[in-house]
């Protein structure tokens, strides 16, 4: 117990983005991250079809579904999740499982989707935000992400603020590629600062929802 602190205190302590569980992650920030999800669900409708990520956030979201909708995911948390729920259609993605961060992942140029896949909406997580996009922690992930983004309507960001002051490896999209950003309850002149202190700049048209 004492090591899996030591962790998540060098976690909230560096800029570097620390390799922690899934388990580990999903009790950081829980209350931010319950803020997030009750503000995304706003934007999930009846008969649509959605794309939710891996994301600890998300899998947040997942937990308060109850319409009747189509959802692909290749996050084992997610699939749990809405098997549970009889007005949910579950779409599972990608054929190996990320054992630390329980994520399904294909091998080799392998395409997620059928070529008429649409979705109404993704909504996708991120371990970090820089001034040229938002960057995860595994590779593969980030090859589900822009394959998700280039087949979605609408892009949902759901970060807490402290991803805006984190540093990871992999791109996984661009600013310009987000329509909506949902925060936690953060007041608009401390997200202004870490925004201007870390030189982010979203597009004019992105719609913030703090």
């Amino acid at each position: 117990m004492n090591d899996k602190n030591e962790i998540i205190n060098l976690y909230k302590s560096t800029k570097e983005v620390v390799n922690l569980s899934h388990e580990e992650r999903l009790q950081l920030n829980i209350s931010e991250k319950k803020s997030i999800a009750e503000k995304a669900l706003i934007f999930v409708h009846n008969n649509k079809k959605y794309f939710l990520d891996s994301s600890t956030s998300v899998q947040l979201l997942a937990n308060l579904i109850e319409k009747s909708v189509d959802v692909y995911t290749n996050s084992l948390d997610n699939i749990e999740i809405l098997s549970k729920k009889e007005n949910v259609v579950i779409h599972t993605t990608g054929e190996y499982l990320n054992k630390n961060n329980r994520f399904f992942y294909n091998k080799g140029d392998i395409s997620y989707f059928s070529d008429d896949t649409e979705f109404d909406v993704a909504f996708l997580g991120a371990s970090a935000v820089h001034e040229d996009g938002v960057y995860y922690v595994d590779e593969e992930d980030v090859v589900i992400k822009k394959e998700v983004v280039s087949k979605s309507k609408r892009v949902i960001l759901l970060a807490e603020h402290q991803k805006y002051q984190r540093k990871a490896i992999y791109k996984g999209l661009d600013l310009k590629d987000i329509h909506i950003i949902i925060l936690d309850d953060i007041s608009s002149s401390h997200f202004a600062d870490i925004m201007n202190s870390e030189n982010i700049k979203i597009k004019p048209e992105t719609l913030l929802i703090m």
